[in-house]
Parts: C-alpha cells; structure tokens; sequence
C-alpha cells in the first residue's frame, strides 16, 4: 500500500513539473534584432511588426540602447507577472512624450527618434504605442485621456453629423458609416489622421478625414457621432475643441 501510495506520488508529481514548466515558459520574452537599417522587437525570439526604421547608421546607436531599456523594463514586468498589455498607454506630462506600462516608463520619444520615424513626437508616441500594444496582443487605442500636445493647433467648434448621412458616399468617395472615427473637414487632405481633444475634459480621440465640412461659422471639424462620443456627450451637440495633424 505504501509503495502504491509512493509510486502515486511520483505520478502527481511527474505530471505537475512539465505544467509548472510551460507556465514559466509561458511568460513572454521580450528581446530586440538590429539589421543594417532597423531594429526589431522580438517576442520568444520571433520578430515582431514592431519595428524602427533608420536610413542612418549613426541614429541606430542611440535608438538601440533605449530598445533594449524597454525590453528590460518589460522583461521585468513579465518575471512580476505585472505585464498588462492594455495598460501600455501613452503619456505627456507637459514636457515629454513617452510610452508606460501601469505607472512604469518603458519609452520616451525623443525628438530625435520621432525624426528618425519622420513624425511629429505626439504622432510618434500614438503608433508606437499602439504597435507596442498590438504586439502584446492588447487592441490599439482610438481615444485618449489626458494626451495633450503643447504645440498649437487650430482651435474652435466641433459638430456631429450622422443620421441622413449614414450609408451615403463622403467627399472621398467613401461610404460614411456613423461607427467609424471619421471626420469632414474644409482643407485637411483626405486621409489626414488628426487629434482632436476637448478643451473643457482634455480628453482626445484621433480620427481621419474623409470628408468636406462642416459649413457653420466657428465650426472647424464635423465628426462622426462614434468619435464625437469619445469625447463628449452627444446632447452637446458642439464642443469646443483643438486639432492637431498626426500624419
């Protein structure tokens, strides 16, 4: 009986090691792969979308030590089985741009390496964010809290349109779909991505324009009413708000 109860033993534990095993391996791990040109974040070894693109050497250097400072800080994260994906958020402080994981900084976006990416530091901060969290496995943001720009943008009213609008061809012969984050505007080029915040919450929301308008005095942006929501209650009706180009 004993030796039953031994061999039995062996089995339960014979069988809870490889378990115990996979969990650990289990735990992401974050690296970087530099080429001539780019530097890639890998995830278990396998090279990820997540990448940095530098047609000059010299810029690499300083690109590579804050990469792997990042994949430190996440590695760190990961062993505390802290690591959130949809807490990566990006943050501005009033003076910095930089990515973070909880209240843990993982990335600041220089000027120079928001140069290297050919973006301005806000634009650079959203997409890298928002490829750090899709290579994570976290879904990209769309709206914003308190990401404020300091440079200035135009500034004045935005309306929502929707209702006989939806369905319906837009300026840019797209179909106007009152659930996407949309926008008309009187000159932005079709395509354009902007960051529209609420001056009254400091809340944001990026949207891309596909259409023309609005034709109201004061009003500089119509947005889809999905967007709109993001930052704002849809009784308003009009918000006073500041745009700023990402791309």
């Amino acid at each position: 009986m004993s030796k039953h109860l031994l061999l039995t033993s062996s089995l339960l534990l014979s069988l809870l090691a490889p378990v115990s095993s996979l969990q650990a391996a289990a735990l992401p791990v974050v690296g970087y792969l530099r080429d001539s040109h780019s530097i890639y974040m890998t995830l278990n070894g396998q090279k990820t979308a997540f990448r940095i693109f530098s047609p000059e050497p010299s810029q690499m250097v300083e690109i590579e030590v804050e990469l792997q400072q990042m994949a430190r800080q996440l590695n760190f994260l990961s062993q505390e089985k802290s690591l959130k994906s949809a807490e990566i958020l990006p943050l501005f402080n009033g003076r910095d741009y930089f990515i973070q994981c909880g209240n843990e900084p993982l990335l600041a976006v220089s000027p120079a390496l928001a140069q290297t990416l050919g973006k301005s530091q806000l634009s650079a901060l959203i997409d890298l964010t928002n490829q750090l969290r899709k290579t994570l496995g976290a879904h990209p943001l769309r709206s914003f809290r308190y990401l404020n720009p300091i440079a200035e943008g135009e500034t004045g009213f935005a309306s929502w349109y929707g209702g006989y609008f939806h369905g319906r061809r837009t300026a840019n012969g797209e179909t106007y779909d009152i659930r996407k984050f949309t926008a008309a505007h009187k000159q932005l080029p079709f395509g354009t991505k902007v960051l529209v915040t609420n001056l009254e919450n400091r809340q944001s929301v990026v949207v891309h324009i596909n259409d023309r308008g609005p034709f109201k005095p004061a009003r500089i942006i119509d947005l889809s009413p999905e967007a709109f929501k993001e930052i704002g209650y849809l009784g308003k009706g009009v918000l006073k708000v500041k745009l700023s180009v990402l791309s």
